[in-house]
This record gives C-alpha cells, structure tokens and sequence, in this order.
C-alpha cells in the first residue's frame, strides 16, 4: 500500500467520522454514484476479488499487472463507508498494523450486511 494511502487511511480512523463529498478535490468526481470521499484510497486494496466490478489489468506504461477497481464504488458509499469506519475502529490500530486477512474479512462482513 503507498506510503500516501497509508497516511489518509489513518487520518480517517483517527477522527473516526466520515467527511461525505470533497468538492474540493482535484480528483472529484472519482467514481460514479459517489456519495462520500472519506477513502480516497481503498483500504482493501488490492481486494483482487471481482464482485464489486474490480479487475485485473496490464498497465499501459509498464505492461505489468494491477488491479484495476475503478468500477468498484462500495468505499463512496456513505452507508458502506460508515460500517467500513467503524470495522477499521474496531481493530483500534493504524491500517499497515491490520492484516490482510482481517481485512477481507471485514470487506465480506460489510457487504454482506444489509445496507441501510
């Protein structure tokens, strides 16, 4: 995970409250249906599971693989978000700490509850 995706992961924890929509951001709108910008990067990245739209790709610059998720917006969702949130909380330390299998797990435990 970059160094970058590390720090906004942690800030969100840190506060502990989702921020909706950045209008002010450069990269606005990122995804479709955006309903809250709080993960600007994914902390299930790479999921490499392809329910959610994900996908595996050649990058055209280098021509090595990548996840490409870029049709997935579960973490722009204001409920999904929230529960996210509140399941990184729950591990009460910075994202690097938390394993990636508990971290899949939380992705399965999240979009299996019932979206409010």
């Amino acid at each position: 995970m970059y160094e970058k995706a590390k720090l906004l992961i942690n800030k969100v924890i840190f506060k502990k409250t989702i921020k909706g929509i950045d209008n002010n951001c450069k990269y606005f709108p990122c995804h479709d249906e955006l309903e809250d910008c709080s993960f600007c990067y994914c902390p299930f990245y790479p999921c490499n599971i392809t329910d959610t739209g994900g996908y595996e790709k050649r990058c055209s610059s280098t021509g090595k693989k990548v996840w490409a998720c870029s049709s997935c917006s579960i973490i722009h969702k204001k409920d999904y978000a929230r529960k996210i949130l509140d399941g990184l909380i729950r591990f009460n330390s910075k994202i690097e700490l938390i394993s990636r299998k508990d971290l899949i797990k939380l992705r399965e435990l999240v979009l299996n509850q019932k979206s409010d």
